[in-house]
């Protein structure tokens, strides 16, 4: 039998193995995903079903049960559709376990230990940073992160009106999306996912690949100066744990602030870091200047921004009248 997947199968390079040393040209592999199979439908699930499955979630959160479903077994859809991307689409040896994928996760989490500075002198090398093999521990750990926790922002989704328009940037496995998918789906939002093509985002294309409420936006090196084309403008637009990733996080904030509506919601956070590994040094000298704009231009309406000299948690901004 023909296998529908052959022709948007990551790219290996010569080197490693298909368990617990992937080396995947992930440039490359995603630029075949212009070929993946797509079965478009919409996502969206009566108000009722979604609240429902909302307080399901949150009553584990709150009891400390979704660690221990998700541990030992006992909820299984985040493993079936990881394991079928890792086998179908990076061609990985098939496991059986979730305490397979938590052992892989420590494997390449071990080559993760940054304690210098990488070179990041023009946006094709920033774009080769990210594309790094060993990067291949960011789609695992994103992973871990959003089925831990998968109710993320609560004070965010009560300010969402319904048809809003809405821009994650800087993605990677699209966590407010993925929230949204599960439990905000009533809200008939239009959603555009934005990323460089990095490992995470990989898999969110594969994950999310027949949601009808779905554009995938590929930032190559030559987008940089205007990632976003000529699309319009958004209600909300997301951007968390970016900004200490960026040459000029000055110029994307102001470039999608631009990209706001009067009165959109801007949601982000900035993390004060060494500028170390993925951390862009460019990222901690420009951060003030950057805070400054940011808030000369929107008003918080949730979160805490006491000094901006240290690290900027979450927050919601609703941009102000022009």
């Amino acid at each position: 039998m023909t296998d529908p997947y052959q022709e948007i199968k990551a790219i290996h390079l010569g080197d490693g193995n298909y368990f617990d040393n992937m080396r995947i040209d992930i440039s490359e592999s995603h630029k075949r995903f212009s070929s993946l199979p797509r079965h478009i439908k919409s996502i969206k699930k009566p108000k009722c079903l979604n609240l429902f499955k909302l307080f399901l979630s949150m009553i584990t959160l709150w009891l400390g049960l979704r660690e221990f479903l998700v541990l030992n077994g006992l909820s299984k859809k985040w493993l079936d559709d990881f394991r079928s991307y890792w086998s179908k689409i990076l061609n990985g040896r098939p496991f059986g376990s979730n305490l397979d994928f938590f052992m892989l996760l420590h494997d390449y989490r071990k080559r993760q230990q940054y304690t210098s500075q990488l070179n990041w002198d023009h946006p094709e090398q920033h774009i080769a940073n990210w594309q790094n093999p060993d990067q291949i521990y960011s789609t695992l750990h994103f992973v871990r992160k959003i089925t831990l926790n998968p109710v993320i922002c609560l004070p965010l989704w009560k300010r969402i009106s319904r048809s809003a328009s809405i821009l994650e940037y800087g993605c990677a496995l699209a966590p407010y999306y993925y929230c949204y998918r599960n439990y905000f789906s009533y809200l008939e939002c239009t959603w555009v996912l934005a990323d460089i093509p990095n490992f995470p985002f990989h898999y969110a294309k594969y994950l999310y690949r027949n949601d009808k409420e779905v554009d995938f936006i590929t930032i190559d090196a030559e987008d940089f100066t205007n990632p976003l084309g000529k699309m319009g403008k958004f209600d909300v637009i997301i951007l968390t744990t970016v900004l200490e990733h960026l040459y000029d996080p000055l110029f994307v904030s102001e470039y999608l602030l631009e990209r706001l509506k009067p009165s959109g919601l801007f949601i982000f956070d900035y993390i004060k870091s060494e500028g170390l590994g993925l951390d862009h040094p460019k990222a901690v000298e420009m951060r003030e200047k950057c805070l400054k704009n940011i808030l000369e231009k929107t008003q918080l309406i949730h979160g805490r921004i006491d000094d901006i000299n240290q690290s900027i948690n979450l927050c919601i901004m609703k941009k102000k009248p022009v």
